[in-house]
């Protein structure tokens, strides 16, 4: 199985629009991994990671994520929450599959589905899409072509509730939890002992009160990895005030910061 990074920054981008600070100024620099799109992943499976792609999210600049990286096709979309950083390059997905001639399942908690109804009304009531977007709520998991795939409900601070993923495959086990400000009991259990965990933290230390917050930083991060002991851990949803260069150092063995396009291989 094979873990891709499309977008690892927050909901602002890196550069920022009008921002001039060292980390937003290095962005712009060719192979710079302090450059960062809206946050999105993949997993592929199966021959050469071609049989099987589940997506996901879509944000704002998922086309030209997927261009870059080579996608051209998704078998599944999950979602994690019906925030627009999530879910607003939805439009060019389904446009993607729909001239492809391919249906696209979308997962997610019958909440975040209504949500995304309310902004996409169009895909579920125009015949044309109705035969390509196919909603499909989960509440306590499902299987997808042996992927086993649990929702994990998620405190998202000032942003609500969000969902992240726990996923399974052979005696592999991996959680995508992008947008958490304090983990549950429930959580820190589901997240023990993982082969990856993929942590969305957007500064490495926020000085403001938790009540004005919505997602952890990367000091909360760090007590909580130790807590679940995975056997790697990725931070991803990264701020402008991240500097990939200097904050990779600070960070234990085990623990790194992801960056656009990063692949990572979780032994099944």
């Amino acid at each position: 199985m094979q873990f891709v990074f499309l977008g690892c920054g927050d909901g602002h981008g890196v550069p920022r629009v009008g921002c001039r600070c060292q980390v937003c100024h290095d962005a712009l620099a060719p192979d710079s991994r302090n450059g960062r799109t809206g946050p999105s992943a993949a997993l592929r499976g199966g021959p050469s990671y071609a049989d099987r792609v589940v997506l996901i999210d879509t944000p704002l600049e998922f086309r030209l994520q997927a261009v870059r990286l080579g996608l051209d096709h998704f078998d599944a979309l999950l979602l994690t929450h019906a925030h627009d950083t999530h879910i607003v390059g939805l439009s060019a997905l389904v446009q993607a599959q729909r001239e492809a001639g391919l249906p696209l399942p979308i997962y997610a908690p019958a909440q975040v589905l209504d949500q995304v109804r309310e902004r996409f009304n169009h895909f579920w009531t125009d015949k044309v899409y109705r035969r390509v977007v196919q909603p499909r709520p989960i509440e306590q998991g499902v299987d997808l072509w042996g992927l086993e795939v649990r929702p994990l409900r998620l405190d998202h601070g000032l942003g609500g509730t969000a969902y992240g993923y726990l996923f399974s495959f052979g005696r592999g086990r991996l959680a995508y939890i992008s947008d958490m400000l304090r983990p549950t009991a429930e959580v820190r259990q589901a997240l023990t002992g993982l082969e990856l965990l993929v942590l969305g933290t957007s500064h490495y230390y926020e000085e403001i009160e938790l009540w004005k917050r919505s997602v952890m930083d990367i000091v909360a991060a760090l007590d909580l990895i130790r807590q679940v002991a995975p056997r790697r851990a990725l931070l991803t949803h990264l701020s402008h005030t991240v500097d990939y260069e200097a904050i990779s150092a600070r960070l234990p063995p085990g623990i790194g910061l992801a960056y656009d396009g990063l692949s990572v291989e979780v032994e099944e």
